[in-house]
């Protein structure tokens, strides 16, 4: 349990998540890879196009983060994290466009850098650990994994066995003081799958 009051959960705010963000159909189709397990530099040639498909689309204003479901950061946000020069992290850079609007500091993050460290015995879930074929209900993570792994390597990370996206507290403290928008966080200990309604 020693990790976690350390590690957050990043999330959409109110904010970013009153609307919903999409590829384009003219985004690199290497884009469709940000869930994989490993670089995808090769296979991403061009620039990601997302647009807006829900939403109050006349009065849209990009914020700093949106799910899209994967990663969209603003060029402040990726600067943030590129000075943690962190393994396992690759940005590519994506224009928002709405209508005649073009935004172009932005850009998906791809994290690759994934840590099979959920805790068995503390998270609850609703499923089987076999195949990882479950829905996260709690989460608790690892110390026995977590502490094999040197901190540049897992300041942030993906768990292996669920797409949950995890940053260690120094990294949500420079986030947070550069007053991002659209982003919060909630800590691990505090997490659970009705807190996403919150």
């Amino acid at each position: 349990m020693k990790y976690d009051s350390e590690y957050y959960l990043l999330r959409e705010s109110v904010e970013s998540g009153s609307y919903m963000l999409d590829h384009a159909e003219d985004s690199d189709e290497g884009l469709d890879h940000l869930m994989s397990l490993r670089s995808i530099n090769r296979r991403v040639l061009g620039l990601g196009v997302v647009e807006i498909s829900d939403g109050d689309v006349a009065n849209f204003s990009p914020c700093d983060y949106h799910e899209t479901p994967e990663q969209l950061v603003s060029e402040k946000f990726k600067n943030i994290i590129t000075k943690f020069n962190l393994p396992g992290i690759d940005f590519y850079k994506t224009n928002i466009i709405n209508g005649d609007v073009i935004w172009k500091e932005h850009y998906f993050m791809h994290i690759w850098n994934h840590h099979k460290a959920i805790h068995h015995g503390r998270s609850k879930i609703d499923g089987t650990y076999v195949d990882d074929d479950f829905t996260l209900e709690v989460l608790s993570l690892d110390e026995n994994v977590l502490d094999k792994i040197p901190l540049e390597k897992r300041l942030i990370f993906t768990l292996e066995e669920k797409p949950k996206f995890l940053f260690h507290e120094t990294v949500v403290q420079a986030l947070r003081e550069a007053n991002l928008t659209g982003l919060s966080f909630q800590r691990v200990d505090e997490w659970s799958i009705g807190s996403a309604f919150e």
